[in-house]
């Protein structure tokens, strides 16, 4: 993903449109930025009178409240010898929460838990949905 400009730029570029002296390609093109990208700002201010950018709506809420990060932290503490899939079913079973794979592995490193091989099946030829069993550490400081 691209990196947002910089306020300042934004900010000279429309100044510069203000003034007039320039067709707006050539500001564009003065400045390193794209014509769409400066039509869009133009846009954006006549529309709005912002001239800086909108604020970061948030994104999504995660699936994994307090209450189940607190059960999968149990869950952990347990057996640290589960794999993710078993995580989430005891997730399921025991909060009422369904969530997938990658969403117990994200947890997981939220609460500072760092997955490694199992290491009686490392370079063990295993093939098969338990090829990959993980076992939950404390990460090391």
């Amino acid at each position: 993903m691209a990196r947002a400009y910089a306020a300042e730029l934004r900010e000279r570029a429309l100044l510069a449109c203000e003034r007039g002296g320039a067709s707006p390609a050539a500001v564009a093109r003065s400045l390193g930025v794209s014509p769409s990208t400066l039509y869009r700002w133009r846009q954006e201010w006549r529309a709005e009178g912002r001239r800086e950018t909108k604020p970061h709506a948030g994104g999504r809420v995660p699936r994994l409240d307090g209450a189940a990060l607190a059960v999968l932290a149990a869950l952990v503490a347990e057996a640290a010898d589960r794999t993710l899939a078993g995580y989430a079913a005891g997730l399921r079973e025991r909060a009422g929460v369904a969530a997938s794979r990658p969403t117990v592995c994200r947890a997981l490193a939220r609460l500072g838990l760092v997955r490694e091989a199992d290491p009686a099946r490392r370079g063990a030829g295993v093939v098969g949905p338990r090829a990959h069993a993980v076992r939950v550490a404390r990460k090391r400081a």
